[in-house]
């Protein structure tokens, strides 16, 4: 009898893991059975104490970081490589220009100084002399202002505030494009001392011949905003060519060899006087990250002043014109 009694239970315990073996679906089910037996023993204040603790991660999750970290700055210098070459301008050109050859040199420093004193000097002097709005009779005006006199009507002061918004998108463009390439050249690309300045000098004549074109922009759209639309058209034509002659500066056969040299002298692992920016899917050197986050923060700034300066400077012309 306890014989029989022994062998009904064992039968009892082995039936179902002969079951399960022979059935993988079963297999399957208690396995999920099992997997969310333990999701639910993990409550919310578990979550919360997870996220508490997040500046205390694991090396895994920290390596894990550091790389993606890493895949983001090298995405970055990508793009701002992209946009050094593809915006070739008469400073890059004399950036990486054979400084051994008499003609390339004196053929780049001449057109610098054009650009220079079209994109600065020119600007400059129209505000400095306030030649545009010279001939305003305050009395004309509502506010008896030369500066802002309030004379024109409304398709006027229509069409000169969206040639301003047009001037502001070409100004944010300018900034996304050419001045991250020179950025660029700046931070991860060391040819010497000389040619750093010529960068420095680049930069410098851009952010003051922007500020120069809008303020000229504004005189010149307030002494003539009473008389012919094509005149304020072709006035916004003007500035716009003063921002970008750095760039029509540089012929076809002259861009090419100047995008062949950068691309030579700014390959990865030449960036940063060789310390390279790792490949993909490894932790970015740090000094690499550094200028990345440092160059990338400043654009956003420099976007933000433009566009906020910039909204305000249309509204301001549109309402004095």
């Amino acid at each position: 009898h306890s014989y029989s009694d022994n062998s009904s239970r064992f039968c009892s315990r082995i039936a179902p893991l002969v079951e399960s073996e022979m059935d993988p679906d079963a297999r399957f089910a208690d396995a999920e059975n099992q997997t969310s037996e333990t999701q639910k023993q993990q409550t919310s204040l578990d979550v919360l104490r997870q996220l508490d603790a997040g500046s205390k991660s694991t090396p895994d999750e920290k390596d894990g970081a550091a790389v993606r970290d890493g895949d983001w700055a090298r995405a970055e210098i990508g793009m701002l490589r992209s946009s050094a070459m593809d915006t070739k301008t008469i400073f890059s050109f004399c950036f990486v220009c054979n400084h051994n050859d008499v003609w390339s040199t004196a053929y780049g420093c001449v057109m610098m100084i054009v650009a220079m004193f079209i994109q600065m000097v020119i600007p400059i002097v129209i505000i400095a002399t306030l030649q545009p709005i010279a001939d305003i009779d305050t009395a004309e005006g509502m506010y008896s202002s030369k500066a802002c006199p309030n004379r024109s009507n409304g398709l006027t002061k229509t069409i000169g505030f969206f040639l301003c918004l047009y001037f502001i998108t070409l100004t944010i463009s300018l900034c996304t494009n050419k001045l991250r390439g020179l950025g660029f050249l700046k931070e991860f690309v060391d040819l010497g001392k000389w040619r750093e300045m010529i960068v420095v000098v680049a930069i410098a004549s851009n952010f003051l011949g922007m500020g120069a074109a809008g303020g000229a922009q504004y005189l010149l759209f307030i002494g003539n905003g009473g008389k012919s639309y094509v005149i304020l058209l072709l006035q916004s034509l003007a500035m716009q060519f003063c921002l970008t002659v750095d760039q029509r500066l540089v012929s076809d056969v002259i861009g090419k060899r100047t995008a062949a040299r950068l691309g030579k002298v700014t390959r990865d692992e030449l960036l940063c006087n060789g310390v390279g920016i790792g490949a993909e899917g490894e932790v970015c050197p740090a000094e690499i990250m550094s200028r990345v986050t440092k160059l990338v923060d400043s654009e956003k700034v420099v976007l933000a002043m433009v566009s906020i300066v910039g909204i305000l400077w249309s509204v301001a012309l549109a309402v004095c014109m």
